[in-house]
């Protein structure tokens, strides 16, 4: 017997669990490179405690700076995984629902802090997804709660492509289409045999570069188009973030942007009214 009772309810646990599944994937890369985050690894706990202490210290940061020494922010770390994996149980109560959601938020909390020299806009988006998810949580019978949640999380998702797309019109390298190929040509994100067919092929390089930004500009539209301009949106949006998945590694950014797609079909499908 399915737990869901109407489409809202639906909607809300595809975004609960695809914003589950980035966790863990994080998660679990964060833990499968442990050494980095050592005494003496790329991000040093010593280091980190010094800068924090220092340029913004006081008793409370120093109670806060001693809750992820690396044995604790290990804890931290297997709580919120399991936080995650709970979260993508269907069945599981509106109480441990709203537990898991809490819980997250402050281990995210708690991760940003330690984790100062590797914060990414994917993490953000998943923070203002997982505070969306809790404060529809406290009022699990309200349905204009749920449908002002999905509202909340469809815009933020339209609103941060938008976004990006506007950033990237204004830079030059977007603007003469050698952007695709620049990304691609780096050395930590990069893939050198398809910068390398870029550079053979100019066109689509620039193809390339304006398709992306042309793209993010238009996609509020998805909002207002109707579902199948949604969904049209929403393909593209899963090849993108698959491709750079794919190649540049950007795991966390094709979930908690996928995280956001139940919620514009939602909004799209049964017009809810944006908040």
């Amino acid at each position: 017997m399915t737990p869901f009772t109407n489409a809202p309810d639906l909607a809300l646990y595809a975004v609960r669990a695809l914003m589950a599944l980035g966790i863990l994937v994080v998660t679990g890369e964060l833990l499968a490179n442990w050494r980095d985050h050592a005494e003496d690894g790329f991000s040093g706990w010593r280091l980190l405690r010094q800068m924090l202490e220092r340029h913004r210290g006081g008793p409370l940061l120093r109670f806060a700076v001693s809750l992820v020494s690396p044995g604790r922010f290990e804890g931290w770390l297997y709580l919120r995984g399991g936080c995650a994996a709970a979260l993508l149980v269907p069945t599981l109560p509106a109480p441990a629902v709203l537990t898991a959601l809490a819980l997250l938020f402050v281990t995210d909390l708690l991760v940003s802090m330690r984790l100062l020299f590797s914060k990414e806009g994917s993490d953000r988006m998943v923070r203002m997804i997982n505070v969306a998810l809790l404060l529809v949580a406290l009022a699990p019978g309200e349905p204009h709660v749920r449908e002002a949640g999905l509202a909340f999380i469809a815009l933020q998702g339209c609103l941060a492509y938008f976004t990006a797309g506007f950033w990237k019109a204004l830079g030059p390298r977007w603007r003469d289409g050698q952007a695709v190929f620049l990304v691609f040509n780096t050395r930590t994100n990069g893939a050198r045999p398809m910068a390398a067919m870029l550079a053979r092929q100019p066109w689509l390089t620039r193809l390339l570069s304006w398709s992306v930004v042309g793209v993010e500009l238009l996609f509020p539209l998805a909002l207002a188009g109707g579902p199948t301009v949604a969904l049209a949106f929403v393909a593209w949006g899963v090849v993108f973030h698959a491709t750079n998945a794919l190649v540049m590694g950007l795991n966390s950014f094709f979930f908690a942007f996928a995280a956001t797609y139940p919620a514009i079909l939602y909004c799209a499908e049964h017009g809810v009214r944006l908040p």
